[in-house]
Parts: structure tokens; C-alpha cells; sequence
């Protein structure tokens, strides 16, 4: 009898996932099938579901680990600025880090934008709870780092505009597309339906942060 340890076990879930992650960013979710992960991972499919009971745990377990390491590298990012950072400071920072998560990790922020719709209605809950609260604790840190810098911002305010930059970036994504059907432009004039991601995130987030910091200094 082959028994792996917990760390080896670990390791297999871990490459179970990297392999459904690479599939993502070349395919849409839908067309990903549990079938394709376990014969790309090298597992047999009854393997493969004693790890993962669904397709949604997979990506929502990629979703919350991908957070949890962005988070980590936001705080030794914001480790390595001054002591104090000045409203202005801070605001292009949380800005460019917008930036960042639409051009630079698309995976992460398509993942996310499946959260509500998609993924919750089949992952399994003991699972995702275990993810959230160790994310919850990352976020805490990363509040913590923050107003460790901008003293007017508590911890828990400064953990919170990350939910709110999230959410500004999915609501935006999940509106994406409406003078498209199926992924083809239609044949009516829908400019004004049109997203484009960045730049209205970018707007959005900025004139939420730019009301948020002026009620702490009441300005």
C-alpha cells in the first residue's frame, strides 16, 4: 500500500492545480474538463478526486493560494518603502497596484471574477473556509503593514480597500463584453456598453480612494 505523507500530499494537490492553472490561461473554465487535468497531471481520474471532489475546488483552491502569495509579496513590497508615506504616496501606490493586477496577473483577477457565479455553487465549503481564513490572516498582516506607514488608515480599513479594489475589477469584468454575444461583435452600434478594463478600474478605484482619504483627514 502506497501512503503518502502530508507533505506529499501537499505536493501532489499542488501539482494537480498548477496543471488545471496552466489549462486556464489558455482555455475558458467551461471547456476544462476534470477528465483533462487528471491526464495532464499524470493522475487517474479517481486520484484525482480524492484531492479535488469538483472542478470548482480546484480553481477556487487556486484562487485563494494566488491571493495568499500576492498578498505576501505586497507586504515585502510595502516593507522596502519609507516609514511614512503621505496620502498622495499611497494612493499612486494602490493605483499602480491596480494596474499591475489586470495587466499583470489577468489569471487571477479571470479566477476571481468566477468567484460568486461560478465557483461557490460546487466547491467544497470546509475546504474554501480553510483557504479564506488563512487569507483573512494575510490580509490582516497586510493591513497592519499599511498603517504601519499611513497612521490615519486602521488596519482593518486598510485590509478592507482591497476587497473594494476586487470588487471594482470583477464587477467591471462581469460587465465586459455586452456589445459582444459569444465572444462576436454585434452588428448594432453598443459603444457606449463598451469596458475597457483598465481604464475604468483605474477611475473607479481612484475616486473611491480619493473619498476615503479625504474622510479620514476631513478635507
Amino acid at each position: 500500500m502506497n501512503i503518502l505523507t502530508e507533505k506529499q500530499r501537499t505536493q501532489k494537490a499542488g501539482r494537480i492545480a498548477d496543471t488545471a492553472l496552466a489549462l486556464f490561461k489558455t482555455q475558458s473554465f467551461g471547456s476544462i474538463s476534470m477528465s483533462q487535468i487528471a491526464t495532464q497531471s499524470g493522475v487517474s481520474k479517481g486520484t484525482l478526486f480524492n484531492y479535488f471532489e469538483t472542478k470548482e475546488n480546484i480553481f477556487m483552491f487556486l484562487l485563494l493560494n494566488g491571493y495568499q502569495n500576492y498578498f505576501k509579496k505586497l507586504i515585502k513590497k510595502l516593507q522596502q518603502l519609507p516609514p511614512e508615506l503621505s496620502n498622495e504616496v499611497f494612493c499612486e501606490f494602490m493605483i499602480a497596484q491596480t494596474r499591475y493586477l489586470i495587466r499583470d496577473q489577468s489569471v487571477l483577477v479571470r479566477l476571481n471574477a468566477l468567484r460568486a457565479p461560478v465557483l461557490e455553487g460546487r466547491a467544497n465549503i470546509q475546504q474554501t473556509l480553510a483557504g479564506r481564513k488563512r487569507l483573512y490572516e494575510i490580509s490582516q498582516r497586510l493591513g497592519e503593514v499599511i498603517t504601519e506607514r499611513i497612521t490615519l488608515i486602521s488596519a482593518s480599513e486598510a485590509s478592507h480597500l482591497f476587497v473594494v479594489q476586487s470588487a471594482i475589477i470583477s464587477g467591471l469584468m462581469n460587465m465586459m463584453g455586452l456589445d459582444e454575444f459569444n465572444h462576436k461583435k454585434l452588428t448594432s452600434n453598443f459603444k457606449d456598453f463598451r469596458v475597457n478594463l483598465e481604464t475604468d478600474a483605474v477611475q473607479a478605484f481612484k475616486f473611491y480612494l480619493d473619498g476615503f482619504l479625504a474622510s479620514k483627514t476631513g478635507k
